[in-house]
């Protein structure tokens, strides 16, 4: 029966290789499309997570915003113990963001201050990778890292000093002079136009604020984890103004990004699915008019209904098969090309502005999805031969040999 659907397959080969084509290029789209925004999703994350938030954050419950906690920690001893004893934690350091305000001779702007522990910073995100002149920070020193444009608008250079101004602890106006130790570029216009990183320790005497912070940043081995994490922190730090929290609290934008991205996939499915299955009955139905005499001669020699209607199917599924390992080598091939080479998006430039993100994009294969996707091909190409297969099965072999 298997030799015989195959011959069958291939008896209109205009038609078979149609619908092949339309299956092949549709399941290598479906492919693409899934790769594409898994790999979005995931380069979104990675630089959302490693340019300031972190995986996992312990701090303030009663903030304005859990994204710039603005209420310090007097205590931030049992929430670092948490996360130093956790197996799951990489590293974690204690963080001061606020905003305030940087003067230099010629200009005076607002920034976002970020008063980091350099050495476990260098680990935690990957700011210090984007300084393009001079050096990091010194935790014992006072110097200051700021993005080159804020600093070309402050008109300031490598070696100059800045002041840095701050509400500090009593109310009064803390301010403090800072030397620009280095410049930093990612390409992103709020991180490089209104960022200033400056060493922890400088900052707490600034604001007199000795051994506080209004963050715990943690990464953690495996992001996939930081749900967990911040579970089972919260849980141990137990009802107080205290919490711990995941990035997805925190970047909750990018949440609403990838449920629209997989929206546009789902619908995107739904319509190359409808195609595939509108092709696979069209052709079934063509091939059943086509056929009919063949179909009567068949059940008047002994074939029963039940077999006609197996070999119709089996037909069905090997034109989904060669369909499906057209589309699979088609799709695995740009995917594999992508990864390699990169496919730039302008999507990518309009990330950059918000948060350091490459216009460049290196996909990567989802083969869960794309296993789904291949098996839905399947099954569709079943679903859809069997109105065809049926309306054989029920042929009268009398009728059937009239027919012309």
């Amino acid at each position: 029966m298997l030799r015989l659907a195959w011959r069958n397959v291939w008896r209109n080969r205009r038609r078979s290789l149609i619908n092949v084509a339309a299956m092949g290029f549709g399941l290598a789209a479906i492919m693409f499309g899934q790769s594409l925004i898994i790999s979005l999703q995931q380069q979104l994350i990675e630089k959302a997570t490693g340019s300031i938030t972190g995986h996992v954050r312990v701090q303030r419950s009663d903030v304005d915003e859990a994204k710039f906690p603005d209420k310090f920690m007097t205590d931030t001893a049992p929430g670092a113990r948490l996360l130093e004893q956790d197996p799951r934690v990489a590293v974690w350091g204690r963080r001061i963001h606020l905003t305030g305000l940087v003067s230099a001779p010629s200009a005076s702007l607002g920034a976002m201050i970020c008063a980091v522990e350099p050495d476990k910073e260098r680990r935690l995100t990957d700011m210090a990778g984007y300084i393009k002149d001079g050096t990091y920070l010194d935790a014992n020193g006072k110097g200051v890292v700021m993005g080159r444009k804020i600093a070309g608008r402050l008109d300031v250079r490598l070696g100059e000093k800045v002041v840095l101004m701050a509400q500090a602890a009593d109310g009064s106006m803390g301010a403090e002079a800072f030397r620009v130790v280095g410049l930093h570029e990612t390409g992103s216009e709020s991180f490089d136009g209104q960022l200033v990183w400056v060493p922890l320790k400088a900052m707490q005497e600034m604001l007199g604020r000795p051994n506080q912070a209004n963050q715990l940043a943690a990464r953690l081995k495996d992001i996939n984890l930081a749900e967990a994490v911040a579970k089972d922190v919260d849980a141990k730090l137990g009802p107080g103004n205290v919490r711990a929290i995941s990035w997805k609290a925190i970047d909750r934008e990018i949440i609403s990004v990838q449920a629209f991205q997989n929206g546009i996939l789902t619908v995107v499915l739904v319509i190359v699915f409808a195609i595939v299955a509108l092709g696979i009955l069209n052709t079934q139905l063509m091939s059943l008019f086509e056929r009919v005499r063949e179909f009567g001669v068949l059940m008047a020699i002994g074939a029963r209904p039940g077999w006609i209607v197996r070999l119709i199917l089996i037909e069905s599924l090997l034109l989904g098969l060669v369909g499906a390992l057209l589309g699979l080598a088609i799709g695995a091939s740009l995917i594999a090309h992508f990864g390699h080479y990169g496919l730039r998006l302008p999507v990518g430039d309009a990330f950059a502005y918000f948060l350091p993100f490459p216009s460049v994009i290196y996909m990567i294969p989802a083969w869960g999805l794309h296993v789904f996707a291949c098996a839905s091909v399947f099954l569709i190409t079943v679903l859809a031969s069997l109105p065809p297969a049926l309306r054989a099965g029920r042929l009268k072999p009398a009728e059937a040999l009239r027919h012309v």
